[in-house]
């Protein structure tokens, strides 16, 4: 008996952790998530949204009208 379908890619579940970082655009305002498929940003550091993958960093320079920058948090 076959099982279609059972077996899921894994690789995104078994990725190791990376360090986590915030993304700031030009104007030194703060990611905070995403509407309608572009980039939100705010002046508040307290909404900002830390991210962990390179492949999310990736994603948002290619959906962001404006240059944005990586800030690696220091825990």
């Amino acid at each position: 008996m076959a099982f279609k379908g059972f077996w899921a890619d894994l690789s995104d579940v078994f990725v190791e952790k990376e360090r986590a970082y915030i993304v700031c655009n030009d104007q030194a305002q703060f990611f905070s998530g995403l509407r309608g498929g572009k980039p939100v940003f705010s002046e508040s550091y307290d909404d900002a949204r830390a991210l962990q993958r390179e492949s999310q960093f990736r994603n948002l320079v290619r959906v962001s009208d404006v240059p944005i920058f990586k800030k690696y948090n220091e825990n």
